[in-house]
């Protein structure tokens, strides 16, 4: 393993594995948004590579 120049100790200090923190109502709307504007991104994509737009 490469040594990269920080202990176990510092490891655990700065939190090697994230904490949960609990789902707020505003990380799911945003995950909502997120998801209809992928989701719309590709349709289009898909739209125009079938001819339908452009």
């Amino acid at each position: 393993m490469a040594n990269l120049g920080i202990s176990h100790t510092h490891v655990n200090q700065y939190g090697s594995v994230p904490a949960k923190k609990p789902v707020t109502t505003r990380h799911r709307i945003q995950t909502a948004i997120h998801a209809t504007f992928f989701t719309a991104a590709f349709l289009f994509v898909v739209a125009m590579v079938c001819g339908i737009v452009g």
